[in-house]
C-alpha cells in the first residue's frame, strides 16, 4: 500500500471521527430539536454514546476515588489530632479533679485539727532516687518558717519528720525509713507503749519492745504516744497485721501496715506548732511512759 493511499485513508478516518462527534453532539440527549434524520442517527448511535458515557463515568469514578481517598486521609489525620487534644484535656481535667479531692481532704483535716495544730501545706517535689522509701523533698523551707524535727502528716496519718531545710525546700525522713523510730501505743487500750520502727519498705513497719502480756490484737490501730518529744501524741501510724512472740517469751513484736500510702504522696502538712495533743495520757500509765522514754533514741 502506497504512502498516498495511507494518507487518504487516514484523512477519511479523521473526518469520520470528527463527523461522528458532531453527530453525537447534534443528537445528544439534551438536544430538544429532533429532525427525522436526527432521530434515526440518535437511535443508531445510542449504544455507542452509552458506551462513551459509561467510560466517562468510570474514568470520573477512578480519579475521584484517589481524590476522595486523599481527602479522607486528611480528615482522618485531623480527627486523630482532635482526639489526642480531647484526651489530653480529659486527662488534665481528671488530674485536676483528683488534686481537688486531695486538697479538700487536707482542708477538712485542717479544719478538724484547728484546735490542735498550726499547719503549713507543702507539695512533694522529689524523692530519694537511691532508696525510694527513705526521704522525700517538699517545696517549703526555712523561708516559710519550717525547721528541723517538725512532724509531717497527711489527713491519713503520720508521714515523717523534717530532716533538713534550705531556704525554699525541706527533706522529710519518712517513718518507714530503717533509721526511723516513733514512740507508739495502741489506740484501743492506750496502756501498751512501744516503738514503731521503719524497715525501709513501704508496706510494713515493726512495733517492738512490747510486754509479752500486752493486750495486742490484729486490726488494732497504732498511734503516736508523744514520747521522745518529736511527734505529737495521737497521730495514726498504722494497723496491726501480725503479732510475733520473741523466743525468750518476755516480749513480743508486731508487724504494722502503715496507714499512709507513701507511693502516692503529693501534698503534706508540716506541723508548725502544737496547740493541744489529740489525746490525753491516762494518769495511771505515767510510770510506764517514763520508763519508755529512756528506750527512745
Amino acid at each position: 500500500m502506497t504512502v498516498k493511499r495511507w494518507a487518504i485513508i487516514s484523512c477519511l478516518v479523521i473526518i469520520g471521527i470528527i463527523l461522528s462527534f458532531f453527530v453525537m453532539r447534534a443528537t445528544g440527549w439534551d438536544n430538544t430539536i429532533l429532525f427525522p434524520v436526527t432521530k434515526v442517527v440518535r437511535e443508531s448511535l445510542s449504544p455507542a454514546q452509552k458506551g462513551f458515557d459509561d467510560l466517562k463515568n468510570a474514568m470520573d469514578n477512578f480519579f475521584s476515588y484517589f481524590s476522595n481517598n486523599k481527602k479522607l486521609q486528611t480528615e482522618n489525620e485531623e480527627l486523630k489530632k482532635r482526639i489526642a487534644l480531647l484526651e489530653e484535656k480529659t486527662y488534665a481535667l481528671k488530674e485536676q479533679e483528683m488534686e481537688n479531692e486531695r486538697l479538700n481532704e487536707l482542708l477538712n483535716y485542717k479544719q478538724e485539727k484547728i484546735e490542735n495544730y498550726n499547719f503549713a501545706l507543702a507539695k512533694v517535689i522529689g524523692r530519694d532516687i537511691g532508696n525510694w522509701y527513705q526521704t522525700l523533698t517538699i517545696n517549703r523551707g526555712s523561708n516559710a518558717g519550717i525547721q528541723k524535727d517538725m512532724a509531717v502528716v497527711t489527713h491519713d496519718g503520720l508521714v515523717g519528720i523534717i530532716n533538713s531545710t534550705t531556704a525554699n525546700t525541706s527533706e522529710v525522713l519518712l517513718i518507714i525509713d530503717a533509721e526511723s523510730a516513733v514512740g507508739a501505743r495502741i489506740l484501743e487500750n492506750r496502756v501498751t507503749p512501744g516503738i514503731a520502727v521503719g524497715t525501709g519498705e513501704s508496706d510494713y513497719m515493726n512495733m517492738i519492745l512490747l510486754p509479752h502480756d500486752a493486750p495486742l490484737e490484729k486490726g488494732q490501730t497504732i498511734i503516736t504516744s508523744g514520747l521522745g518529744g518529736l511527734y505529737p501524741e495521737g497521730i495514726r501510724i498504722g494497723i496491726v497485721a501480725e503479732i510475733m512472740l520473741e523466743p525468750n517469751g518476755l516480749i513480743k513484736n508486731a508487724q504494722i501496715e502503715p496507714i499512709v500510702d507513701f507511693d502516692s504522696l503529693e501534698e503534706v502538712f508540716v506541723i508548725m506548732q502544737i496547740l493541744k495533743n489529740e489525746t490525753e495520757v491516762p494518769s495511771d500509765s505515767t510510770e510506764t511512759i517514763i520508763g519508755e522514754q529512756e528506750k527512745l533514741p
